[in-house]
């Protein structure tokens, strides 16, 4: 009849069956889709490693960036593999790393030697810190005439380092004066000042820290004489950043932000270091800690003063550095413009 509002219309059995089928079917197609998201999001990420050269407390940036997988937020999976006896430039040459943190040692003797394919790209610390220590009897610079000074490897920081003040600050002559042995890492060169193989050693933080605490006399201390470095230099191939740019900026985001993470968090800081340098007293952490905070650069923009002062160092070893192009070792535009953007100064006022 006309007027007579119409009675709901009953769902059937089978028509609700279907319903719920098609409500499953809907959930499991946006739970695929969900899950498809996430993966492809993992997927998207660029799987970087770094090489690094030591344990010392300057790479807490990179193993904190590591473990608190900080690179994703840029779209890496980065990870970080020790150099061992292999020197770090050498995962560069071996296409096993795109990027190192060490010192600019080999990318500035690979100029030196006409190998013009290295670039440092930041600069994340230009402080040396540490010094030559020596048995306690030993006093003087002359007191080393015709004793045996432990190095690390030939043309490698520390054999840099003694040769530049024996002969710039201390007139002696490396081969006439007093001997080298090229020993390797700062931890057995200070084994080798203890079990007296040596007479004296060069010594980076921390393993200077360690040499003052043993009784060890500092026959001289880099930073008060006024010595910077390319100590710990990160850097790269001219061909990486000639095709991938963008991976060049966001690795250096993930590492500059570690920097000011670790500069502003001591307790991540000293976390990751118990985690790497196993062993360490919490004075020794302290002490370090005070250090390298101060040390590290918040903006760490490659200086071609530093490089130039470090061409002269060693041009002892190498004549020919005096005629290489500074200018050449360095690519300062990636931190350049991640500064002007303002990135770096939102860092710290967080």
């Amino acid at each position: 009849m006309k007027g007579l509002p119409r009675r709901p219309r009953r769902v059937g059995k089978n028509t609700g069956m279907a319903l719920r089928k098609n409500t499953l079917a809907l959930s499991f197609i946006l739970s695929w889709i969900g899950c498809a998201s996430v993966a492809l999001g993992a997927a998207q990420l660029d799987s970087v490693t770094i090489g690094f050269s030591s344990f010392s407390g300057y790479y807490g940036p990179l193993w904190l960036a590591v473990d608190e997988g900080l690179g994703k937020k840029y779209g890496l999976d980065l990870r970080a593999v020790y150099a061992g006896r292999v020197r770090p430039q050498q995962l560069l040459a071996s296409g096993e790393t795109p990027f190192v943190i060490a010192s600019g040692s080999g990318a500035m003797t690979s100029h030196v030697l006409g190998v013009k394919d290295q670039v440092i790209v930041a600069l994340l610390s230009n402080k040396l810190g540490g010094g030559i220590f020596a048995k306690s009897e030993i006093k003087r610079p002359e007191d080393l005439k015709g004793k045996l000074i432990a190095t690390g490897r030939p043309g490698a920081l520390n054999d840099i380092l003694v040769r530049y003040v024996l002969t710039r600050k201390w007139g002696m002559s490396p081969d006439r004066d007093v001997k080298l042995m090229p020993i390797g890492e700062p931890p057995l060169m200070l084994q080798a000042l203890e079990r007296g193989v040596v007479d004296a050693t060069s010594l980076s933080v921390p393993a200077s820290f360690l040499a003052k605490g043993k009784g060890f006399f500092e026959l001289v201390n880099y930073d008060a004489l006024g010595l910077t470095y390319p100590q710990h230099a990160v850097t790269t191939l001219r061909p990486t950043i000639a095709k991938n740019p963008q991976l060049v900026e966001r690795v250096l985001k993930t590492l500059i932000e570690s920097v000011a993470i670790f500069k502003s968090n001591k307790e991540k800081s000293f976390a990751v270091w118990r985690k790497y340098m196993r062993g360490a007293s919490e004075e020794f952490l302290e002490e370090t800690y005070q250090h390298t905070s101060v040390g590290l650069e918040a903006v760490p923009i490659p200086s071609i003063q530093v490089i130039t002062n470090a061409l002269d160092m060693i041009s002892a070893h190498y004549p020919q550095a005096k005629q290489t192009d500074p200018s050449l070792i360095v690519d300062a535009s990636f931190v350049r413009r991640i500064d002007q953007s303002g990135f770096i100064n939102a860092l710290y006022k967080k």
